[in-house]
């Protein structure tokens, strides 16, 4: 431990350069103009319990016991399914440009899109905390765009969310209509009549757009504060990188220039 105390004491002026230069690089590259700032926008939300808008927990046609308002594992899965689905994310690309936000207009068009996805993908996030709230975010050079980009994500995955809840309600209405019309047709007023309507009235009601679907903690909003690059801690990691890589090269060559003396035979 002495011997290498002594080494580097032997070096210290060409180390101390070499980890001043270094530092001196990052703190350059680490330029706002170089490396831009990335801003991060989160959502975070609750997704509704499908089964709580039904037309028998509404109308309590038969017992459903307590029925929750927040959706279950399964219903998060779905909706983070959607939310980092291709048909989701080209729409906001699309929306936004960001192919030329990105700076990829000059690529061939097939590869323009894929490699606007990936750095899109780079950027977004979509998960499920430990309470079954779900959150979204995103990383820009625009902390305005990231906010908005959050946003239309999560407005366009939760109308198709919506599309596929009330389309089997869709196909029961279409299918009581068709049997209401035949039994007035038939001139049929009994009490079977009237259910049926009662039916579709009620089917009608829970398929009504006016329910909540998602119940928002967090609004996102454009962030203040920048998310990366974290300027000091590059700049830390770089001096002690290099502090450390110039004392291994000083070793080194005192071990190469005597070699005899520390029982290595050069080549």
């Amino acid at each position: 431990m002495l011997e290498i105390l002594k080494i580097v004491l032997k070096w210290k002026n060409q180390i101390l350069i070499f980890t001043v230069v270094a530092v001196l690089a990052s703190v350059i590259i680490t330029m706002p103009f170089i490396m831009p700032p990335y801003y991060k926008s989160n959502m975070v939300f609750y997704l509704s319990n499908p089964t709580s808008t039904d037309r028998a927990a509404l109308f309590n046609e038969k017992e459903v016991g307590g029925v929750s308002i927040f959706g279950g594992k399964e219903d998060i899965n779905r909706f983070l399914n959607i939310l980092n689905s291709a048909v989701v994310n080209l729409y906001v690309i699309q929306k936004y440009n960001l192919t030329k936000h990105y700076k990829l207009e000059d690529e061939e068009k097939a590869l323009a899109t894929y490699y606007t996805q990936r750095e899109f993908n780079s950027n977004f996030d979509a998960v499920r905390d430990d309470l079954g709230a779900i959150g979204v975010s995103m990383l820009d050079v625009d902390p305005v765009l990231a906010a908005n980009i959050v946003k239309d994500v999560v407005a366009k995955s939760d109308s198709i969310y919506r599309s596929m809840l009330v389309e089997n309600k869709s196909t029961v209405l279409t299918l009581l209509d068709k049997q209401i019309a035949q039994k007035q047709a038939s001139g049929n007023e009994g009490e079977e009549l009237r259910k049926l309507i009662s039916i579709r009235d009620q089917y009608l009601v829970s398929s009504s757009a006016d329910f909540k679907t998602l119940y928002v903690v967090e609004e996102p909003v454009p962030a203040i504060k920048k998310k990366k690059p974290v300027r000091w801690l590059i700049v830390l990691v770089t001096a002690v990188a290099a502090l450390l890589l110039a004392s291994f090269s000083a070793l080194l060559i005192e071990l190469y220039k005597h070699a005899d003396k520390y029982g290595f035979q050069r080549s």
